[in-house]
């Protein structure tokens, strides 16, 4: 997606050494895209690697067990998708100071081997399996399979069924072949990159879509609370998790909008310039909280009755999926939501006739007409 569809950013990126949950949560607004959601259980994110230690506690009341797939013993090779499961939607633990992305969606271990036995799926098996079991989004960690012929047939199967596969980006000397990107349409590649903007691998532009922080707290192996990883597989689990957040507040969307609107609301960066296609980092406070956002302060709103009044917006970034808006008004003790006029997003602000206005109290909002997003909501008096 083209840079000149990224407008600035509300959120930017702030100093690396703040946060109660890390400094990646920093970076991506996290905390603040929670005040719209946190996930949901109906939104199911597979993590496909080589196992994921289902018994953590960060990690275990997210686990949606998979009683069909008798998974192998535990052992060190979990170690990788512990940390990309804790990250994408590990359980929220003030103690502990630890929490993934998307804290209250489900987990869905999906463990694949190049072994042979019974129970052992290679890649592209465990990618259909994930999608059998009902996963909208697909965490895939290794890269260097990616490019075969049967995982790219396995991700175009979940493009049937509407499930967005997260990756990271592969090496520059991948043979992965990705300039037609209608062959693979579900699949996003995310460049990793640490707190001095560095690449933690040397991904060629056109196979990255964007960047992500390839660093986080994540849950410490056969331990009770977290450490701290730097490495090329962190910022796809990051994806994930804003995925899913995304999902939840837009349940019918598919893969489609929910990868448009993440790179349509990632936060351009000079640094990563020639390094990723959007040359953005993820936003999830903006892929969250959405486009719009009321202008000024004053809270709460008086309008005149009878007499015609301006509603002003700003917009975060601009969003395909946010091209008409509605000023929406809720009296007090009303369950409905009126409407009060419609306009177009690039517009700014809309003239609400007198005519619409009753002598009511309530609450206003503004709302994308095509998708779930909507300004915070404000008191408003009609005198």
């Amino acid at each position: 997606m083209a840079c000149a569809l990224v407008a600035e950013a509300l959120y930017m990126i702030v100093p690396a050494n703040q946060g109660r949950f890390g400094a990646a949560f920093e970076w991506l607004g996290v905390e603040q895209a929670w005040q719209r959601t946190r996930g949901s259980a109906d939104v199911v994110i597979a993590i496909v690697d080589e196992g994921v230690q289902v018994d953590h506690p960060l990690l275990g009341p997210n686990i949606q067990r998979d009683l069909a797939h008798n998974p192998a013993s535990g052992g060190s090779h979990e170690i990788p998708g512990t940390h990309a499961a804790g990250v994408a939607a590990g359980r929220l633990s003030e103690t502990e100071k630890f929490a993934g992305v998307a804290p209250e969606a489900r987990i869905l271990p999906v463990r694949f081997s190049n072994g042979t036995g019974p129970q052992a799926l290679d890649l592209a098996h465990a990618i259909e399996y994930a999608v059998e079991m009902g996963a909208c989004i697909i965490n895939v960690s290794p890269t260097g399979e990616v490019a075969e012929s049967s995982v790219q047939r396995a991700i175009q199967y979940a493009a049937a069924r509407n499930a967005l596969v997260v990756c990271s980006a592969p090496d520059a000397s991948s043979p992965m072949a990705l300039a037609d990107e209608d062959r693979v349409p579900n699949q996003i590649n995310v460049l990793s990159v640490g707190e001095q903007w560095q690449p933690m691998a040397s991904s060629a532009r056109q196979f990255a879509h964007l960047a992500a922080p390839g660093f986080a707290r994540v849950p410490q192996w056969r331990g009770s609370g977290h450490s701290t990883l730097l490495g090329n597989a962190i910022g796809a689990a990051y994806v994930s998790g804003c995925a899913a957040l995304v999902k939840t507040l837009n349940p019918a969307w598919g893969y489609h909008e929910i990868k448009e609107h993440l790179l349509a609301s990632c936060t351009p960066h000079p640094e990563l310039e020639g390094r990723c296609q959007t040359a953005a980092i993820l936003n999830v406070a903006n892929a969250v909280l959405g486009p719009l956002e009321l202008v000024g302060d004053a809270r709460p709103l008086t309008w005149p009755s009878m007499t015609d009044v301006v509603l002003e917006w700003k917009l975060r970034y601009r969003a395909p999926l946010c091209a008409n808006v509605l000023a929406l008004f809720r009296p007090h003790g009303d369950a409905h939501w009126r409407e009060l006029g419609v306009g177009r997003a690039s517009a700014l602000k809309m003239t609400i006739p007198g005519a619409a206005l009753r002598r009511s109290s309530g609450t206003l909002r503004i709302s994308c007409r095509e998708s779930n997003f909507a300004t915070e909501e404000v008191a408003l008096t009609v005198t």
